[in-house]
C-alpha cells in the first residue's frame, strides 16, 4: 500500500512539475531568440547572427519569421547561394514548391556556388519532382526480345523423386531455353477533387509469347486495374503524403486459356514526409477464381484468396543515387491444402544514374542492380509427390539493368537476371537465366 501511495504521489508531482518545466524550456527559447533579435538590430548585416536566428525560428515552427530574416539579408548579401539554399528548404516545408524552385534555380546559376549547397538543393529538386502532383495522364510501353536457359521452370534433370520412388520424366518435362516477345503496358488516370484528394485509375498489361510452339502453353497474358480515391493526409497533420482505398480486377490466361480471375481490394499509404526518402506500403487481398482447361484439369483447386502486406523504403542518398529495399508476407489460401502457402520475402538494390560515358548528351544513363530471397512454405504434403513432408521452396533472384535514354521519352533497357529456386520437391527445383534487350516509350 505505501509503495502504491508513493507511486501515485510521484506520478502526481510528475504532472505538476512537466507543465512548468516545458513552460521554462519554451521561456528560454524564447529569450534566445529576442538576445539574437536584439544582436541583429545592432548588426544588421551579420550574416550569421542572421541563419541562427532563422534556424531557431525554423526550430519553433516559425518559418515566416525564418523566411522573412533571410529574405532581409539577401538585401545586404545578394546573390548568395548559402542563403538561397536556406530560403528555398524553408519554402518548400510550407509547401510554396514554385518558389522554393526560383529560388534553388537562381542558387544553381551562380558559377561560385559551392559543391556542398549544389549537392543539397539538388537532393531537394529530386524530393520536389517525387512530391509534386502527378499529372493527369501518363503511360508506358515496354517491348523485348527475350532469351531464358529455362523458360518452362523446369528442374534440370529428367530423373525426379515422387511418393518415395525415383522416376525419369519426359525430355519435355525438364527445362528447355527459349525465345519470347515481352510486352508490358501501364496507363495512370486521376481527377482532382478538392482539397488537394483524386480519384485514380491505374491499369496494367502484360504479355509473354514463346516463339517455341512446344513452349506455347505457357505463354501468359495479365490484367490489371485498379479504381479509387487518393487523400491528401495533411488534413490530419501528415504532410506530404497519400492514402488510397482502391478496388482491383484481374484477368490471366495461360497458353491463351483463361487461367483465373480474381476481383479484390487494397489500401495504401505513400509518403515523401521524410527527408529524401519515398515509402509505399500495401495491403491487398483478391479471391482468385481458378478455372479447369485441357492442361489443367485440376487448376480450379488452386481457388482462393490472396492477400499480401508489404512495403518498399527508397532513400536518396544523392540526386543520382538511390537505395532501395522491399519486404512483403503473403497468404495465399486454396481448395486444396497443398496449394495453400505462406511466403516470406526481402529484396534490396539501387539505381545510379550518372553522365553518358561515351558520348556529351543530355540523356544521362542509369544502370539498376537489385537481389532478393523468398521463401515459401505449404501448409500439406502433396500427396502424388510426398505423402509425409510440405513443399518448401527457397528462391535467390538477381537482376541487373542499363536504362539508356536514347531521346526525351525514348530508352533502349538491355537486363540479366538470374534466379535460383531450391525446393525439397526435386521437380520443383530450377535454376533460369535470362536476357533481354527492350524499348521503353513513355507517354
Amino acid at each position: 500500500m505505501k509503495c502504491a501511495i508513493a507511486l501515485a504521489i510521484a506520478a502526481l508531482v510528475a504532472t505538476a512539475t512537466a507543465p512548468s518545466m516545458a513552460l521554462a524550456q519554451a521561456t528560454g527559447f524564447d529569450a534566445q531568440r529576442e538576445a539574437l533579435l536584439k544582436q541583429m538590430l545592432a548588426r544588421p548585416n551579420d550574416l550569421d547572427l542572421a541563419f541562427e536566428y532563422a534556424k531557431l525560428s525554423s526550430e519553433a515552427g516559425d518559418y515566416e519569421g525564418a523566411i522573412s530574416t533571410l529574405e532581409r539579408m539577401l538585401i545586404y548579401a545578394p546573390n548568395t547561394p548559402r542563403l538561397q539554399l536556406e530560403l528555398g528548404a524553408l519554402y518548400y516545408k510550407i509547401g510554396a514548391y514554385e518558389v522554393s524552385r526560383s529560388y534553388f534555380a537562381q542558387a544553381l546559376a551562380n558559377p561560385k556556388v559551392p559543391p556542398e549547397v549544389a549537392n543539397q538543393i539538388k537532393m531537394y529538386l529530386a524530393q520536389m519532382s517525387l512530391t509534386q502532383d502527378p499529372p493527369p495522364f501518363s503511360a508506358t510501353i515496354f517491348s523485348a526480345i527475350r532469351w531464358e536457359s529455362n523458360a518452362n521452370s523446369g528442374p534440370g534433370t529428367q530423373s525426379v523423386t515422387l511418393n518415395g520412388i525415383d522416376f525419369t520424366i519426359d525430355s519435355q518435362t525438364v527445362g528447355h531455353e527459349g525465345w519470347s516477345a515481352l510486352n508490358i503496358g501501364t496507363l495512370h488516370y486521376n481527377w482532382n477533387l478538392k482539397q488537394g484528394d483524386r480519384i485514380e485509375v491505374d491499369a496494367l498489361a502484360y504479355s509473354t509469347a514463346c516463339f517455341d510452339n512446344t513452349l506455347s502453353d505457357i505463354s501468359l497474358d495479365f490484367f490489371e486495374a485498379t479504381i479509387g480515391p487518393s487523400f491528401n493526409l495533411r488534413r490530419f497533420g501528415i504532410d506530404n503524403s497519400r492514402g488510397y482505398i482502391y478496388a482491383i480486377g484481374d484477368l490471366a490466361y495461360l497458353g491463351y486459356d483463361y487461367y483465373f480471375g480474381a476481383p479484390g481490394a487494397g489500401v495504401r499509404f505513400l509518403s515523401f514526409a521524410a527527408p529524401q526518402s519515398v515509402l509505399d506500403a500495401r495491403l491487398e487481398t483478391r479471391d482468385r477464381q481458378f478455372n479447369d482447361t485441357s492442361d489443367l484439369p485440376t487448376n480450379s483447386l488452386r481457388t482462393g484468396w490472396q492477400t499480401r502486406l508489404g512495403a518498399t523504403y527508397s532513400y536518396y542518398l544523392s540526386p543520382g543515387f538511390v537505395i532501395t529495399t522491399q519486404a512483403y508476407a503473403q497468404r495465399e489460401d486454396a481448395k486444396a491444402d497443398f496449394y495453400t502457402d505462406w511466403e516470406m520475402a526481402v529484396s534490396g538494390g539501387f539505381a545510379w544514374t550518372f553522365n553518358n560515358p561515351l558520348w556529351q548528351a543530355q540523356y544521362p544513363w542509369t544502370f539498376q542492380w537489385g537481389a532478393g530471397f523468398v521463401r515459401r512454405n505449404y501448409d500439406d504434403p502433396d500427396p502424388t509427390i510426398n505423402p509425409n513432408a510440405a513443399e518448401t521452396d527457397r528462391v535467390f533472384w538477381t537482376r541487373g539493368a542499363l536504362v539508356l535514354p536514347v531521346a526525351e521519352t525514348w530508352a533502349l533497357v538491355p537486363q540479366v537476371e538470374y534466379r535460383d529456386q531450391d525446393s525439397n520437391y526435386d521437380i520443383y527445383t530450377f535454376n533460369d537465366l535470362t536476357a533481354l534487350v527492350g524499348v521503353q516509350k513513355r507517354f
